[in-house]
């Protein structure tokens, strides 16, 4: 099966690698030290070195914990501003199999008993890909009862036979909304084959 590419702006996102094997870094922790230090040197503000180091840990987290939310997905994160909280995004493709708009809509909305609303679900269109849907959807989860927002993607590549998906997902509905550009440029520059 193909598997999604995205030619993603380096300055607004970074890949978590989903293995350490052949990278530059030793690890999460060497991984977060450089990309805090790139994200802060590219931007124009002046970090301090506990500034450095708190992106750092805060980075290592993500690096360590994201992926057990979506095993097998590329994972990407979201940072236009070092001060911002990394917002994860996931992609993969999964084998086509049944009607395109029925598994397009499964794919976007799920059957979720934490929704609080009905997501909004609408035609979403790229030159990589075609039209495809995007929904915006809010649950609540935990025993705190956190209301999180959440952005999905899907695609079917009739080509090469699969589905693309996208899933991005916070607890602060601000964050998720505030990155809805970047969200739908990141998705325009997906491709399979």
């Amino acid at each position: 099966m193909n598997w999604p590419h995205v030619d993603y702006d380096a300055d607004l996102w970074m890949r978590v690698p989903d293995s350490w094997d052949g990278t530059p870094w030793k690890g999460p922790k060497d991984w977060a030290r450089h990309m805090s230090d790139a994200c802060w040197d590219d931007s124009d503000l002046d970090p301090s070195r506990k500034d450095r180091k708190a992106l750092a840990e805060t980075l290592r987290q993500c690096a360590e914990r994201f992926p057990q939310s979506y095993p097998g997905f590329d994972l990407y994160l979201h940072l236009p501003d070092p001060r911002f909280m990394p917002l994860p995004v996931y992609v993969a493709s999964v084998e086509a199999d049944g009607d395109r708009e029925e598994t397009l809509r499964a794919l976007v909305t799920t059957d979720d008993a934490d929704l609080v609303e009905d997501p909004i679900v609408e035609e979403f269109t790229t030159d990589l890909l075609g039209t495809g849907m995007r929904s915006l959807r809010y649950t609540r989860t935990g025993e705190e009862r956190t209301i999180v927002a959440g952005v999905r993607y899907a695609w079917r590549a009739e080509k090469v036979g699969c589905d693309v998906v996208v899933i991005a997902a916070a607890p602060d509905p601000r964050r998720v909304l505030g990155a809805m550009d970047d969200l739908d440029a990141f998705a325009a520059r997906i491709r399979v084959g």
